[in-house]
């Protein structure tokens, strides 16, 4: 009955289909939709079913060729050969997959059943109509062999199909069973000739070698994913034990010795995944079995061992050491040899190795030079980007009369697009395009390959032009498939990339060139809309960008696209990249409820399921929803056990730091405490520095703050495996704020921490963890520890091999900050030479430049010293030698040397240079450099003029001195006024030069001024509240004065009485250096 039906709608078509199914259920049916186009634009499909179906028939399907072959010639269908077909035939069907039933795993148990019946029935193939009778063994008390129902070449045949679809364990059951029987046989015959146990040796040597094979090789990804246990338990077969054991029992299992031949040796090696594991099983069948039984064919496995990406670091050094073992001892490479050495060679990063190995093949004479010896270095030059050496190569091809192929060219484009040359990708394709040879003409690949290569250079305009002319039909047999539409859409603005996709969906009406839409197109145009968002800063035009994205997210709902992680995860990131968090987190609720792939086995989905969690975050975070965010990690990711990521820690980080409550905002201690709930359900491998390097850093940072360097230090010690540059610097800012400073334990962890993930250095210390170290010990005044570490982590080699190449060098391997802190420890330390000196040696040692800070801080030291050694001459009444270094001639020419390296002076720089010369009593250079900063537009500080004002007390310049005080007692709109020091310094100048009267004319103005003020009130020795005159602060010259004063107006009173005794404070001279001075002065 054929029966042709136009109807309106496929829902009907469908219906239709499914009754004609069930009516005619034993009989032959099959139906075809073919949408017809359109008649108007409102009107619906029309859809035409073509249903054919028959008279029932007892098969349920046609008989195939061969079965019509047999039948024509007559063939006698109890003979073993043709029973044997039969069973292969049944086994070829039941592996032929049906379109949304059956899977791999469903082929793999169907196929398990069908072995368990072949082996525990006796299979009888019925004299008509082909039918399959099963007995019971049970009902025969002479059980059937399996020799007799399937020939050794077809048990071959089966174990391979077997083996091809993961059905290991019924593989070996029936590969023991069949070898047992031939085996039983051969040895329970009459007739035991020679020939007959060669041909049992031989099928056993065969079915083997299958089975050895089959479990050599690796099983396909939907059957290692399986959560199947039989699925699960096939991985144990490909491994070295299992593989020789199988070896084994081959050889010795069946009464005579079976010696395998190559290509059983050859399976063997190939279920091998260690190169040099296979290297020495090798050696082990050579020293077995003979020289001369391993041939070309079994090296070139170990070769093809070394070739992998596993060894792509040192594997070629073993590659090319077997190769010249080949070449003495033999067996003589060949073509395939000489391919995987080159391969490894090229993968392992050695090309010049490889090139030249090539040339040492191209002067051979044993050798033809083929394409495939060429191929394995295209490729690598291809991947890695190498475009000249790649051209060179093919032009050595042509010197070689090897034709060059689409194949070759196709390389040469693809090195070109990983180089980013994507122009002069264009000129390649427009030049296979003019080629006349057809074997060089571009084909789809060729095109695709240059679109990819605009796209990746964001050029849109190249790559939109070429795809329009892919489109204009210039070109035979090339039209824009699906990667020629993801690829532009990867590169084309927001709403070019909608169009394109409403462009790909009209395709359908084409009875040619369909080109569907598929979940990567909606992924790149995603993307593509949030690369746009992260560069626009109107943000109008942002949430228009963002509508055409949850846009496309339409189409890929309309289209009935399986919406998986990718998909989400892209829709997420854009809704973050806007900061709209509901959308967000909307978009997360939309696929947990949809996907099933949470419990996926494969790391890709799950890896692609947390970056869609780390996406929502994100969004919370940036909106500070801190509890939410929190919430997500701890109830959701957690229990799904989804992968965290180092954005994951990243976000929660930022959530807290910008949180809308601000009591957590701004305590450090609640932050630290939420961190803390965080760190105690991380995983082993979230808690390495990859991963969890914001949140150990952050936790450090918030301890340290706190001031509590126990809880820094359990956050930091609670990282596994070695640490980064954030995380380290951070522990050992610690150490250098808290106080005391913790340096030991900073150097501990300098020494400890030696290997630094990610840093850069001769010590593998990076700048800024070694600048805190060095802070830590500078500051607790060991700068000896802190140099040894400059020492020890940075210096670079290089430097002190080159130290007068100043120009290449970048950067020095130590803050300057760190430098400074050492000086200024030096300083305290009394150390001026050693601060000096690492001045001096910071250009050429450290690589650094000195500052402003730097000089001050030498200055200072000086200054420091030149005091100290005026204190000790004056002690021990020794006569300064003019001829001995002097530390204030060291801050002049350190003040030089700040204006030769045009760097301007601080006042503190100043003020330092001239305490040094008040020491020194050096008056004249003292009032010189105040001139010179005048000069420079400094204002000296009063620091600075009382520093000078004691210079010329000491010089015994009154004069000078007296003009310095009028000056700054002149300056009435400045801040600067004279102070206790000034008029001090001041009046034992005029007592050094007698001047009384004007000595005292300026203490009566200071005390006008209330500068000095000497008398005070305290308790006497009974307790009573008197009127004393404090002088213990006071110099000499001012003391007399005071006391002078006080008699002299005790003369000129009306009243001469005095009340009581006048009481003067004077100390008991531990202020004065060597004896008392106030006390017989007055």
């Amino acid at each position: 009955m054929v029966g042709r039906i136009y109807l309106r709608s496929r829902r009907c078509a469908l219906l239709i289909l499914m009754l004609l199914r069930q009516r005619y259920a034993d009989g032959f049916w099959s139906a075809a939709l073919s949408p017809l186009r359109h008649k108007s634009k409102t009107s619906s499909k029309t859809v035409c079913l073509l249903a054919e179906t028959g008279r029932h028939r007892r098969q349920r399907s046609y008989p195939t060729n061969y079965q019509r072959k047999q039948r024509r010639k007559g063939v006698d269908r109890s003979s073993l050969s043709y029973q044997s077909r039969q069973i292969i035939n049944s086994f070829e069907e039941a592996c032929q997959k049906r379109p949304y039933f059956d899977d791999d795993n469903n082929i793999t148990s169907r196929l398990d059943n069908m072995v368990q019946d072949l082996l525990g029935k006796q299979i009888l193939l019925a004299q008509n109509e082909d039918e399959v009778e099963t007995k019971d063994d049970t009902n025969n008390n002479s059980p059937q062999l399996i020799t007799s129902r399937i020939t050794p070449r077809d048990a071959s045949s089966l174990i391979r199909l077997l083996g091809r679809h993961g059905a290991l364990t019924s593989m070996l059951v029936f590969l023991r069973r069949f070898c047992h029987d031939i085996h039983e046989i051969n040895t329970a015959s009459s007739d035991s000739s020679t020939s007959r146990s060669e041909e049992a040796e031989e099928a056993i040597l065969y079915a083997y070698t299958a089975a050895i094979a089959a479990c050599s090789k690796p099983l396909p990804s939907s059957l290692l994913s399986s959560k199947d246990p039989n699925q699960i338990g096939n991985s144990q077969y490909r491994s070295k034990v299992f593989l020789l054991q199988l070896l084994e029992e081959m050889e010795n299992g069946f009464g005579t010795r079976i010696l395998p031949n190559s290509y059983t040796l050859s399976a063997v090696l190939i279920g091998i995944d260690d190169g040099l594991d296979a290297l020495n099983l090798l050696e082990t069948f050579v020293e077995r079995y003979g020289k001369d039984a391993i041939t070309v064919q079994v090296y070139n496995v170990v070769l093809a061992s070394f070739s992998g990406e596993k060894y792509n670091s040192n594997g070629w050094h073993h590659a090319i050491s077997l190769l010249q073992r080949m070449k003495r001892h033999g067996p003589q490479p060949n073509e395939q040899s000489f391919s995987y050495v080159l391969q490894s060679c090229a993968g392992s990063g050695q090309l010049k190795v490889a090139l030249s190995l090539l040339d040492e093949v191209r002067q051979s004479s044993s050798m033809e030079m083929t394409s495939k010896l060429y191929l394995p270095l295209l490729k690598v030059c291809a991947k890695a980007g190498h475009s000249d050496v790649l051209w060179s190569l093919i032009n050595t091809m042509k010197d070689d009369c090897i034709q060059i192929t689409t194949m070759q060219l196709n390389l040469y484009l693809q090195s070109l697009a990983k180089a980013g040359l994507h122009i002069k990708a264009l000129g390649v394709l427009r030049g296979m395009i003019k080629q006349s040879d057809p074997m060089q003409l571009p084909d789809l690949i060729s095109f695709n390959t240059v679109l990819s290569a605009c796209a990746n250079s964001n050029d849109y305009e190249a790559a939109q032009a070429l795809f329009d002319q892919m489109k204009g039909e210039v070109f035979d047999n090339i039209r824009p498939d699906v990667v020629s539409f993801n690829t532009l859409i990867s590169c084309a603005p927001p709403q070019v990339g909608l169009d394109l996709i409403y462009e790909m969906r009209l395709t359908r009406r084409n009875r040619e060139g369909v080109v569907v839409p598929t979940g990567v197109t909606f992924v790149n145009s995603i993307k593509q809309c949030r690369e746009y968002v992260k560069e626009e800063l109107d943000p109008d035009i942002r949430n228009d960008i963002f509508e055409i994205a949850l846009s496309v997210l339409g189409l890929a709902r309309n289209e009935k696209i399986n919406l998986n992680m990718f998909v989400y995860s892209a829709a997420i990131w854009i809704a973050e990249a806007v900061g709209d968090s509901s959308v967000a987190l909307q978009l997360l609720q939309e696929l947990n409820r949809d996907t099933q792939e949470s419990s996926s086995d494969d790391n890709r989905l799950r890896s692609a399921y947390g970056a869609c969690y780390d996406g929502v975050i994100s969004a919370l975070s940036k909106d500070g929803l801190y509890r939410e965010a929190l919430a997500l990690y701890h109830y959701e990711m957690q229990p799904l056990k989804l992968p965290s990521t180092r954005n994951t820690y990243k976000s929660i980080v930022h959530a807290l730091d910008n949180a809308n409550d601000e009591e957590v905002k701004n305590s450090q201690s609640k932050k630290a405490a939420l961190l803390e709930g965080v760190l105690s359900r991380m995983t082993t491998s979230a808690k390495s520095v990859e991963v969890g390097g914001p949140l150990f850093e952050a936790l450090i940072k918030l301890h340290g703050e706190e001031g509590s360097f126990k809880a820094a230090k359990m956050a930091f010690d609670s990282i596994i495996g070695p640490c980064d540059e954030p995380c380290l610097s951070a522990i050992l800012r610690v150490c250098s704020l808290t106080t005391p400073t913790h340096w030991k334990e900073a150097v501990l962890l300098t020494h400890s921490s030696d290997v630094v993930w990610g840093a850069r250095g001769p010590g593998m210390i990076p700048t800024r963890a070694l600048s805190y170290a060095v802070i830590a010990c500078a500051k607790a005044d060991q700068w000896k520890e802190a140099l040894n570490l400059i020492d020890l982590y940075g210096i670079d080699l290089k430097y002190r091999r080159a130290a007068a190449n100043l120009e290449s060098r970048q950067r020095g391997l130590v803050s300057i900050m760190a430098i400074n802190s050492v000086i200024r420890a030096c300083s305290r330390d009394l150390r001026p030479d050693v601060a000096v000196q690492i001045l001096n040696d910071m250009q050429t040692k450290y690589n650094i430049s000195p500052n402003e800070t730097t000089y001050r801080l030498a200055i200072i030291a000086c200054n420091h010293a030149e005091h100290r050694e005026r204190r000790q001459r004056r002690n021990t009444s020794d006569a300064s030698n003019p001829l001995e270094f002097q530390w204030w001639e060291c801050s002049l020419s350190l003040l030089r040397r700040m204006r030769e390296d045009e760097i301007r002076p601080s006042v503190q720089a100043y003020s330092s240079a001239v305490s040094s010369l008040e020491a020194a009593g050096q008056w004249q250079r003292a009032i010189g450099v105040l001139q010179s900063m005048r000069e420079d537009g400094e204002i000296p500080n009063l620091y600075c003029l009382n520093a000078a004002i004691a210079a010329c007390e000491k010089g015994g310049a009154w004069v000078e001195a007296l003009e310095l005080y009028e000056s700054i007692r002149s300056q009435r709109k400045s801040t600067i006024r004279t102070n206790f020091i000034t008029v001090n310094s001041l009046l034992i100048a005029l007592e050094k030069a007698g001047q009384v009267e004007l000595a005292e004319s300026i203490y009566q103005e200071a005390m006008r001024d209330k500068i000095i003020s000497p008398w005070v009130r305290r308790y006497d020795n009974d307790g009573t509240l008197r009127r004393m005159m404090d002088l213990h602060k006071f110099s000499a010259p001012m003391a007399k004065i005071a006391v002078r004063g006080y008699l002299e107006s005790l003369l000129t009173r009306k009243k001469k009485v005095i009340r009581g005794d006048t009481i003067f404070i004077v100390g008991k001279g531990k202020g004065s250096e060597g004896k008392p001075v106030l006390l017989p002065t007055i």
